[in-house]
């Protein structure tokens, strides 16, 4: 592997020799070390990130795009410092089971907004961000640590929060056509008008015959033609007023093939729906918003139709904030947010609902200009079906930030989390498992301190950080039904970092050009099980490491990807990706290949030898895309 990564990085400073003329400014191309940089996640207005208590990373469009992703899920495994699991390509959800990412090794801790408001599924918190098209995406915010004070339950290890494209005062128009192997097919086209963005995407891959393996029970599984559809509209009728609108639906087909030539298939037709209309400024914001997800299941045996199954859920919310700003040294920020969660799975537990509501105030206290203090709580309120009980928890936050120099920072917080239990771990009732009413949240504590530092060449974030909860929600499979309870203590500790570094900084040519990136995180997760014997519930060890040559008429960006430490046995993986862009004629022409030396990755399963279910899954190897991209 170290022979290959030699000679792909002369290939790339070749090519860069190449296309040396007419390229960028160094200012204009690395933006990302002035330390300048606002976010909103991490505490709902705008602030400068590197004046935040809280571990932020931000990927822009232009970082999205250069991962060679196609939507939020993949692009998510890729800008690093991020696990992930999958079982299919592409990121798309199987039969109520979804792709995924771990946050500093916790599985399932993570919050995922758009534009701020929920879009998990009360079910299973599952979420479907394979139906997000990376050229609908501003940026996304990606804050590290417990954040139930600003955000309520589900913020145990962190928050996703996706931003999606405004409309602009321009009018522009883009188009771009991509194809692959394995019949890859990518096209989409958008419009920007003042006060309006529209786009439309289409997307196609062809059949896999190999994406897992089920070793207990001996077959395996393979994936139909896949088709997705994505539409977007952006709208801006009046000034900080906003109204989103996402879309994404697609039909596939899941094949079990037994070892004994007994052939099961799932199609599935999946809908996806987001509507928000916010509006914000710079002390105020109020917002409406509704989720719909709707998955439909057909099975048959050997070309027999057996059963359909469709699964509904649905969110639909307010929220609004209001910030008094009393001096320069203090302010203060009042909220609160409602969410009703529906879910229908008839085959399982029928339909439910629950609400969510709060009340939060977090007060932000400068003294001088080189210290900051963050005080928050808020009052969150559970409110379930009759037959399980109601919760509501108070969660206390605290940060502070010190500026120790102009380019050096210093930062620490602690906060308390929640999670409340899902549809399925409440309600699930078949001859296999059984819910329980009667679970209680998951909750506890998060720590972490860290520093800021930049200057004009590199940046570096880096931190330490231990979480803590109780009570977490298990499942007993050692008799059946199986059934879910509270179990033991599990916590995750570690260390957190995002570097960048223009090795060449102020040199003339192709050095300038060229940066280099490193994101990632170790830790040490372990949980209990219901018997109180420990195990590693996600990865320990995630990277990622970039290098990037940007001018005008050439652009490329390799990663290498790794993924350590994995849990139930899965093998650790080295991965890499590479994308660029020429430019010819009115546009450019693009190229991607994701993993380049198709290495064989496990993106989920359980390899434990005894383990009453083994299984694997796997991406499906090296994907070549080239295509043309051209802005009007």
């Amino acid at each position: 592997m170290t022979k290959k990564t030699l000679a792909l990085l002369a290939i790339c400073v070749a090519c860069s020799s190449a296309a040396h003329a007419g390229d960028l400014s160094g200012d204009d191309a690395y933006r990302s070390y002035s330390g300048n940089e606002v976010v909103v996640t991490s505490s709902r207005f705008a602030e400068k990130e590197k004046e935040s208590s809280r571990f932020v990373t931000v990927a822009d469009s232009e970082k999205l795009k250069k991962t060679g992703a196609t939507n939020a899920i993949e692009a998510l495994s890729r800008i690093g410092g991020l696990g992930y699991k999958s079982l299919a390509p592409l990121g798309i959800n199987k039969l109520g089971m979804n792709s995924a990412v771990y946050i500093r090794g916790m599985a399932d801790g993570e919050l995922i907004l758009v534009n701020g408001m929920p879009v998990q599924q009360a079910a299973s918190k599952g979420y479907d961000l394979s139906a997000i098209s990376v050229d609908q995406i501003e940026r996304i915010e990606v804050l590290k640590g417990a954040a139930s004070t600003l955000y309520g339950a589900d913020a145990m290890s962190g928050v996703i929060n996706i931003v999606t494209k405004k409309p602009s005062d321009a009018t522009s128009a883009t188009a771009s056509v991509e194809f692959g192997n394995e019949s890859w097919m990518n096209h989409g086209v958008s419009v920007t008008l003042p006060g309006v963005n529209i786009g439309f995407r289409y997307q196609h891959m062809g059949e896999l015959d190999n994406v897992g393996r089920q070793f207990t029970s001996n077959y395996t599984n393979a994936l139909d033609e896949t088709d997705r559809y994505m539409f977007n509209l952006n709208v801006s009728p009046f000034a900080n007023t906003y109204v989103d609108y996402q879309y994404s639906g697609y039909e596939t087909g899941f094949l079990d093939l037994y070892d004994n030539g007994t052939i099961e298939r799932t199609d599935q037709q999946s809908d996806f729906h987001f509507l928000n209309i916010r509006y914000e400024n710079d002390v105020f914001k109020a917002k409406l918003f509704g989720m719909y997800d709707n998955r439909l299941q057909t099975d048959y045996v050997n070309n027999v139709f057996e059963s359909e199954v469709e699964r509904l859920n649905y969110n639909y919310g307010a929220e609004t904030d209001y910030r008094f700003l009393f001096s320069r040294s203090f302010e203060l920020t009042v909220g609160s947010d409602y969410v009703h969660r529906y879910a229908e799975y008839s085959n399982i537990y029928g339909e439910k609902s629950r609400d969510d509501y709060g009340v939060f105030a977090e007060l932000k206290k400068r003294f001088g200009n080189d210290l900051i203090l963050t005080l928050g709580g808020r009052e969150q309120f559970i409110d379930n079906e009759a037959e399980t009980t109601d919760h509501n928890v108070f969660l206390p936050s605290a940060g502070l930030t010190w500026k120790a120099s102009e380019d050096f920072n210093l930062f620490a917080n602690a906060g308390k989390a929640f999670q409340a239990p899902t549809f399925t771990q409440l309600y699930y009732d078949s001859k296999t498992i059984k819910g329980n009413p009667d679970l209680k949240p998951e909750s506890g504590w998060s720590y972490e301190t860290g520093v800021k530092w930049n200057c004009e060449c590199a940046s570096a974030r880096i931190s330490g950080f231990w979480m803590t909860y109780d009570d977490k929600i298990q499942i007993d499979r050692k008799t059946k039904p199986y059934r879910y309870f509270n179990a033991g203590a599990f916590e995750t500790k570690g260390i957190e970092w995002e570097l960048g570094l223009r090795p060449f900084y102020g040199e003339e040519g192709i050095p300038g050009r060229i940066s280099l990136s490193a994101a990632g995180y170790w830790a040490d997760p372990v949980s209990e099980d219901i018997y109180g014997e420990q195990y590693q519930p996600g990865p320990k060890f995630q990277n990622t490491f970039g290098i990037t040559y940007t001018s005008v008429p050439f652009g490329l960006d390799l990663k290498c990807r790794i993924l350590a430490g994995r849990q139930d046995n899965l093998d650790n993986y080295t991965a890499f990706d590479l994308s660029g862009r020429v430019k010819a004629g009115p546009g450019n022409v693009t190229l991607a290949v994701e993993n380049l030396f198709d290495t064989e990755i496990q993106t989920s399963g359980n390899l434990v030898e005894t383990a009453s279910s083994r299984y694997v899954y796997y991406d499906p190897g090296r994907l070549l895309r080239i295509g043309y991209a051209v802005a009007l």
